[in-house]
């Protein structure tokens, strides 16, 4: 699905700008869906996948198979349900890019009043503020979700896009702010997927 919009003239600026539900739902749920089942996906363990673009309280069943699920060292059935940890402006972020310009990241980002056009000004940022930024978005993601109704054991995917680029131990760091802080739930498992790094970590 993303090859074939990518491929489409204007596909890159669709994909960019989430320009219709298609984009927005591909980019915010499917993505981040797939990349959790890429890293659970192996030998005795085969997963089939319904998502749902309706109004259920969850997007996606997951239904397993192979010797694991045999044994009882996986479950037979997950039920997902998908977020995004996001600073409020980052959809300048992606307006400005559009525009053929350089963003300094979404706190950097302003419109201007009388021109209507985006404007990134360069700010200089500690070694722990991305990081503290990036587990703060976590939180409020999670907190939202701690108050709407889920299957039992729903596992909850947590798409995270930083301010910045993260190294590894600014990623860690934001971590370890996420577990002293979330604080009790009710999902079965929540996974933060960080696309730029690679990234899929059970918290």
């Amino acid at each position: 699905m993303f090859d074939q919009i990518r491929a489409d003239k204007g596909g890159i600026e669709r994909l960019r700008m989430l320009a219709s539900k298609t984009e927005k739902r591909l980019s915010e749920e499917l993505i981040p869906l797939a990349h959790f089942i890429q890293s659970r996906y192996r030998e005795g363990y085969r997963l089939k996948v319904r998502w749902r673009a309706g109004n259920q309280s969850y997007d996606a069943k997951i239904l397993a198979s192979g010797v694991l699920v045999d044994q009882a060292f996986r479950p037979k059935e997950l039920t997902v349900e998908i977020t995004t940890a996001v600073h409020e402006k980052e959809h300048l972020v992606r307006e400005h890019i559009n525009a053929g310009e350089v963003s300094f990241g979404p706190k950097s980002m302003s419109r201007d009043k009388v021109t209507g056009k985006t404007v990134s000004v360069a700010e200089v940022n500690r070694r722990d503020e991305t990081p503290r930024e990036l587990a703060a978005q976590i939180l409020i993601a999670l907190e939202k979700k701690k108050k709407k109704k889920y299957p039992r054991k729903t596992v909850l995917i947590i798409d995270c896009i930083p301010n910045l680029l993260l190294d590894e131990s600014e990623w860690q760091d934001a971590l370890v702010i996420v577990k002293r802080e979330m604080g009790d739930h009710k999902f079965g498992e929540i996974v933060l997927v960080e696309r730029r790094g690679n990234r899929v970590t059970l918290v």
